[in-house]
């Protein structure tokens, strides 16, 4: 534990201005290189700023941080981490806190909201004077009523992209309207989803649909394949609080199944708890993009995980079937293969290949035998590549 936090100073100390707090935007301004006053201008957009001295530059990032205007867009766009910092920063005139991740504040950092500072060993950081004054113009009831409604409406495109993969806008909006009931109209949504996309996002939008990043330029053969596979069928729609928690990025159902297969790893494989977790949270996301078997099988080989019987590559490749098979996929809109029907509305259930009854007690599997996993090739050529 101790390493991680002197990792985590390391990092915050590296954006922090090195030397005595300022709390004036005006001082904070005039420590700052101006290769940094030129990323802060370019973030506002500033005009002919290449051609700006020093302090012309300073001058003219000040008076864009000062615009009520963009100030309310940042704290519109401001995540509830950054919300409860800025909350935090405007009662005192500086936190000393070395533990503060930078997620907290590189958004407000690279708008020139917050600074940080490196004095004595300690780190501070600072929300300027001038910057809580344009605030006390800005938040009012109606503000704090609009960031809500951003922030729920925010909620649930990371719940859709997380959970789907892609989700249309109209598909978003019939959700957010069934499980609300402040309903969310097409023009309030596209609004919302463009002043989200001014910052960095782990969605992207495109044809009037929500994407999740793994779909960039590099995937469209595999988005083209994703948006076949859902085309005209229904999506998996839980509770709105099952479904909010998809909201978080790392959230996935931690089902009886991929349990066992986690506590037989642990037990019989390999003792290491935070490799096996890895592995874990990798074969879940695998099932859920419906991966080839043996490409799954391969992260045990990726992580020095040997499975040195056959009799437990049977029970491996069994477990990770059971999985699989109780996986929420996006190719499936969100249905697990064993919640479908027969009549093969996406990915279907995988058969278990594994002869369970015929366990070949603890002999190993010969290189040039068929692979347990039913895939058809060699076992050297599949899960014992």
């Amino acid at each position: 534990m101790d390493e991680l936090i002197k990792e985590l100073q390391q990092m915050n100390i590296q954006y922090a201005i090195k030397g005595e707090v300022k709390t004036r935007l005006a001082e904070i301004l005039q420590l700052l290189t101006k290769d940094k006053l030129n990323l802060l201008a370019g973030n506002y957009e500033i005009k002919g700023r290449s051609k700006l001295k020093k302090q012309e530059l300073a001058d003219a990032v000040q008076a864009s941080i000062m615009t009520s205007e963009e100030l309310s867009m940042a704290l519109l766009m401001a995540t509830s981490q950054e919300w409860e910092l800025l909350q935090k920063l405007l009662v005192v005139p500086s936190l000393q806190d070395d533990t503060v991740v930078p997620g907290a504040y590189i958004f407000l950092m690279n708008a020139g909201l917050v600074y940080s500072f490196y004095e004595e060993d300690k780190l501070y950081y600072v929300l300027p004077e001038e910057v809580k004054e344009t605030y006390a113009k800005v938040v009012n009831p109606a503000m704090l009523k609009e960031r809500e409604r951003c922030q729920q409406v925010f909620d649930y495109i990371l719940a859709a992209t997380n959970l789907y993969g892609v989700c249309s806008f109209d598909q978003l909006i019939e959700i957010y309207n069934a499980q609300n009931e402040d309903q969310l109209n097409e023009a309030e949504f596209e609004r919302i989803s463009q002043l989200l996309t001014r910052r960095e996002q782990s969605w992207h939008v495109a044809d009037n649909r929500l994407l999740a990043d793994y779909y960039d330029e590099d995937n469209e053969e595999e988005l083209e394949e994703l948006l076949a596979s859902v085309a005209g069928k229904p999506y998996y729609i839980p509770d709105k609080q099952e479904f909010l928690r998809y909201a978080d990025y790392g959230y996935y159902e931690v089902t009886p199944q991929l349990a066992g297969l986690e506590k037989y790893v642990l037990q019989y494989l390999c003792p290491e708890t935070d490799v096996v977790e890895d592995l874990i949270s990798e074969i879940q996301f695998d099932c859920s993009m419906a991966k080839p078997l043996e490409e799954i099988m391969m992260g045990f080989e990726a992580r020095g995980i040997e499975i040195p019987s056959r009799e437990q590559l049977e029970m491996v490749v069994h477990l990770v079937i059971n999985v699989y098979n109780n996986t929420r996929m996006w190719s499936n809109g969100g249905f697990k293969p064993n919640e479908l029907d027969s009549s093969g509305a996406g990915v279907a259930p995988v058969n278990n290949v594994v002869p369970m009854q015929q366990r070949a007690g603890s002999a190993k599997v010969g290189r040039n035998e068929p692979c347990p996993c039913g895939s058809g090739k060699k076992y050297k050529k599949c899960c014992g590549a």
